[in-house]
């Protein structure tokens, strides 16, 4: 038994022993299988890629600057009428009312000329009043001439013949007193063709003083009158836009204007500046001229415009022969264009000659057919290589 025992112990010890040796010469042998069968793996070196960039041809054009400025519609000739002698409004014209229209030569207020009637019969009565009394005061200095000459010839001592002798003083008076008849009727006539008041020029009423009944005083304001054979509009311009401003009477600027809340448009033209800065903006006053703005006369039918209201102007200012009219997106933070050239990046410092809205306008340094990289790049370098992306073409 003892035998059986030993055997027994020595058996698993072996046991205890060999197997974990086997084990470990299993996965030494499975490794070396594993690993002679792994695929392998052959490492290229890396390719350099160029950025792939769109382009855009551009070619030079005749372009006109166009600058857009906010204004408001303002009378170009704005009058006040005064009635310039007293009494009592006795008719007004149907179109004398605000807003009415007015054309010129038509009576717009009669004031009553019955006193002045009177004035002018009692200046006429005075007149010739003075007008005999200077003929008679003729006579009486042809007497005093005769009367001179009889004396002459009878008494033997010379006798002075002096202009009070002969009455001319007398006769100047008489003279004068004529004259101050005259001018006494011509005001009297002038007073009474006062009390028609006649429209100046062709006018809108922007707003009256008096109607039918009401009593005047001299010098009292009787209406306010605009002129509508024309308009104009007053707008801000930055200083370093006007000089691209043609300013003419007759010849400047075209403009076209649009009202902001209605929509309507007319065309008018840059006569003249404000000559001063606007003191906040310091900004250029520009005055536009609108001929006939009620559509009255040879732009009949165009709507009419309004006083007061709130208008855009875009001017049309200076021509550029052979520019460039790029996105202005296309201008690089260092005022540079990014040029490709056959396969190569060029980057290229510019001076835009005039900026308008979302487009650049570039004169010198570009040449007819240049393609300007329209693409963003990360790292851009002058002579880098680019490549075209699918479809742009040369």
């Amino acid at each position: 038994m003892k035998r059986i025992a030993s055997h027994t112990a020595l058996g698993v010890t072996l046991l205890k022993i060999i197997l974990p040796v086997c084990l470990i010469g299993l996965g030494v042998i499975g490794f070396w299988y594993y690993k002679s069968k792994a695929v392998k793996f052959n490492r290229k070196p890396a390719v350099k890629t160029a950025p792939v960039v769109d382009i855009m041809k551009v070619n030079p054009s005749r372009v006109t600057a166009q600058i857009r400025a906010m204004g408001t519609v303002q009378a170009d000739r704005e009058v006040v009428i005064k009635s310039q002698v007293a009494g009592t409004v006795i008719q007004v014209a149907p179109e004398f009312v605000q807003g009415g229209l007015i054309r010129k030569g038509q009576l717009m207020v009669r004031i009553d000329p019955a006193d002045y009637a009177l004035a002018v019969n009692k200046a006429q009565s005075a007149l010739a009043q003075a007008q005999a009394d200077f003929e008679i005061e003729k006579g009486r200095q042809q007497i005093a001439r005769e009367e001179l000459k009889l004396m002459s010839m009878m008494s033997p001592n010379e006798v002075q013949e002096t202009s009070l002798v002969l009455r001319k003083p007398q006769l100047e008076q008489a003279g004068a007193a004529v004259a101050s008849a005259q001018s006494d009727l011509e005001t009297a006539r002038l007073d009474l063709e006062r009390t028609r008041i006649i429209a100046p020029f062709h006018a809108l009423v922007r707003s009256k003083e008096v109607d039918a009944g009401a009593m005047t005083a001299a010098q009292g304001a009787l209406a306010t009158l605009v002129d509508v054979t024309c308009y104009q509009v007053e707008v801000q311009v930055p200083l370093d836009r006007l000089d691209r401003i043609r300013v003419h009477e007759t010849n400047g600027s075209p403009v076209r204007i649009r009202s902001l809340y209605a929509g309507r448009e007319w065309d008018g033209h840059v006569v003249r500046t404000t000559g001063a800065v606007t003191e906040q903006s310091r900004m250029a006053g520009v005055i536009i001229r609108v001929d006939d703005p009620l559509g009255l006369g040879p732009a009949k039918g165009r709507p009419a415009m309004l006083l007061d209201d709130h208008v855009e102007a875009l001017i049309e200012g200076q021509v550029f022969d052979n520019v460039f009219s790029l996105p202005r997106t296309l201008i690089r933070e260092d005022s540079s264009l990014w040029i490709y050239k056959d396969g190569r990046l060029e980057i290229l410092k510019v001076a835009p000659v005039w900026i308008e809205n979302d487009r650049v306008f570039i004169q010198s340094g570009l040449s007819p057919g240049d393609l300007v990289v329209c693409s963003d790049l990360s790292a851009p370098v002058s002579g880098m290589a680019v490549t075209l992306a699918l479809g742009e073409s040369r």
